[in-house]
């Protein structure tokens, strides 16, 4: 039977690593066996490096918001990316909640040249500047494979992106449910918790835990009346295709 898989989660945050035990354990209960973790500056790559368990795999890369994250990060990226020891780079990209596009720019730049050198997907970040990153991926980089992280926008930008080998992936903030339906039916789509973040607020939760995974997924099985074991079984069938 296949697995669920969190395709997008911060387990080096503070509120998943203080317990992680238990996260895991609470996720694997309800059938979330592997997790994509993000790293996003380098003490977040260390605590990576040093916390590895069965179906954990991580990406790392210089985020465009996060303000730990930091140039200088680049060259670690290098030596992991020399060492085989990230699946993917992300999270990157761009985000208008910060005044500094230029810099955006340049570092996504260098760390999508990165993934091409070492074939490998990208995990992008996106913040009201999707025509802006489509415009750069089709200028440089039009082969770039990998998906939208917390994708969340309009039928014209999935419009957009569908033409790239790039996947989307939802989590409790989707999309209208046009657009989820849309997704659902080019079938290039994974699921996420974003975890600590973008918790469930109907949840009532200090925030996001892992296990609530199933709780995504089973909103978008109801609103797009498509079989939970579909999505599952579509889902990973995605993620064996993109990492292997």
């Amino acid at each position: 039977m296949k697995d669920f898989i969190d395709a997008h989660c911060h387990l080096a945050d503070d509120r998943i690593a203080s317990n992680l035990a238990e996260e895991i354990t609470e996720a694997k209960k309800v059938g979330i066996t592997h997790f994509i973790s993000s790293a996003l500056c380098q003490k977040e790559i260390e605590w990576h490096q040093n916390s590895s368990f069965p179906g954990m795999f991580w990406s790392a890369g210089i985020h465009p918001y996060y303000d730990e994250s930091v140039e200088q990060d680049f060259e670690m990226m290098i030596k992991l990316c020399n060492a085989k020891e990230i699946i993917a780079i992300g999270e990157i990209g761009l985000d208008n909640r910060k005044d500094n596009f230029d810099w955006q720019k340049k570092i996504l730049l260098m760390q999508l040249d990165l993934a091409k050198n070492y074939d490998l997907p990208v995990v992008f970040h996106t913040v009201k500047q999707y025509y802006e990153l489509e415009k750069i991926l089709k200028n440089n980089f039009p082969k770039v494979r990998g998906f939208l992280h917390a994708f969340n926008a309009s039928q014209e930008i999935f419009e957009k992106f569908k033409k790239y080998d790039l996947g989307f992936s939802l989590n409790a903030k989707t999309p209208k449910d046009e657009v989820i339906l849309a997704i659902i039916k080019h079938g290039f789509y994974f699921f996420e918790t974003d975890a600590p973040y973008m918790r469930p607020r109907v949840l009532n939760e200090n925030f996001n835990h892992l296990k609530n995974l199933i709780w995504i997924v089973k909103q978008i099985s109801q609103k797009t009346n498509t079989n939970l074991e579909i999505l599952k079984e579509r889902q990973f069938n995605n993620f064996c295709d993109m990492f292997g």
